[in-house]
């Protein structure tokens, strides 16, 4: 039997009201240590939800030192409480919370990473990787924010129709599934290309968060550098159980 989730205008993502419901299960004794808990496949048939969600809930968990996932095992309970640890989001402060986020894909294409980017890969010196351009829009079509989403070497060539559906899907599709990932906040100036998409002004500032997305090998899939718009967004951290 599914259990309903919130679909309604400005509820919580769906992977957040999982990791909801897998919490309080873990809290309440439901699932306790050395469990494993269902299958993806399992949580799609009772919740409802795609494959790609039910594994963003399960990140969470495995996150929060909640849960480990073992190849051949599956997902197992190695604690049934939180540990004191700080969370932290980025938050919209311009009034559109709950307005529906619309990404454009402007391009994908095989470029010279940055330095960073392919140290981060293992890649040798002159060697390209597939980018892919795009921004987050919301109200009045009026851009917030400009991704790079750098994608493993592993993939071959993928086109803007492959990831019509989503990039993750595309991933899933090709076995490069999202298991985990690692945030890191900075703050930099605008570029050009930042001005001319954007439509910012060079001493525009804006919070850069760079995302490494990891697979259940714990190998890199994904090198993101995404670049907000400081005056739409506010960074938070609080310090909770």
């Amino acid at each position: 039997m599914k259990q309903e989730l919130d679909y309604t205008r400005g509820a919580k993502p769906l992977y957040a009201q999982l990791y909801d419901i897998l919490l309080h299960k873990l809290k309440t004794g439901e699932y306790k240590k050395n469990d494993i808990l269902p299958t993806e496949a399992e949580f799609e048939e009772r919740f409802g939800v795609s494959r790609i969600t039910a594994r963003r809930a399960l990140a969470e968990l495995v996150a929060k030192g909640l849960v480990k996932r073992q190849a051949g095992i599956g997902t197992m309970v190695i604690s049934t409480s939180e540990k004191q640890g700080v969370k932290t989001r980025m938050s919209l402060v311009d009034g559109q919370q709950q307005v529906p986020i619309n990404r454009k894909n402007l391009k994908l294409e095989f470029i010279l990473p940055p330095e960073v980017v392919a140290e981060a890969f293992g890649l040798t010196s002159g060697e390209k990787l597939q980018c892919l351009t795009r921004t987050i829009c919301r109200q009045n079509e009026v851009p917030a924010q400009l991704n790079y989403i750098w994608l493993t070497p592993r993939l071959e060539a993928l086109t803007l129709e492959d990831i019509t559906n989503g990039l993750y899907s595309a991933l899933e599709a090709r076995g490069e599934n999202i298991d985990a990932f690692q945030d890191v906040i900075t703050a930099e100036m605008a570029t050009e290309e930042d001005c001319n998409i954007l439509n910012v002004a060079f001493s525009e500032p804006l919070l850069i968060k760079t995302r490494k997305g990891f697979n259940e090998k714990g190998e890199l899939v994904e090198y993101t550098i995404a670049r907000h718009i400081a005056r739409f967004y506010q960074y938070r951290v609080e310090n909770s159980r």
